[in-house]
């Protein structure tokens, strides 16, 4: 569910971004068509990647904590369960145990 918000907010951005592109190369049309398709060429993907990273930033995908023990795999960020435990195991806090360990 949450990609696919993720996906309807950057068709919503990704085409008001473009109609912007559009509605400036139409503006700089007048003087020069060929400086116009340069201006479309260059400044529509750009529009597409931003427009895909604040989509990111708008919805927000919660990410699921190593205190979980079965996280669904939506919050799972792409990983799989074995490499999510991994990470959880590999960056664990281990400070109380050194501190134990000192003593």
């Amino acid at each position: 569910m949450t990609f696919v918000s993720v996906l309807a907010v950057w068709i919503a951005l990704s085409a008001g971004g473009i109609a912007v592109v559009y509605r400036v190369g139409l503006y700089i049309a007048r003087w020069s068509p060929a400086v116009s398709i340069a201006c479309l060429v260059v400044l529509s993907p750009p529009v597409l990647v931003g427009a895909w990273m604040v989509a990111h930033q708008i919805v927000r995908v919660e990410q699921a904590s190593c205190e979980e023990r079965d996280p669904s795999v939506e919050r799972l960020s792409g990983m799989s369960p074995a490499e999510f435990h991994a990470r959880c195991i590999a960056t664990r806090d281990n400070s109380e145990w050194l501190a134990l360990r000192r003593l």
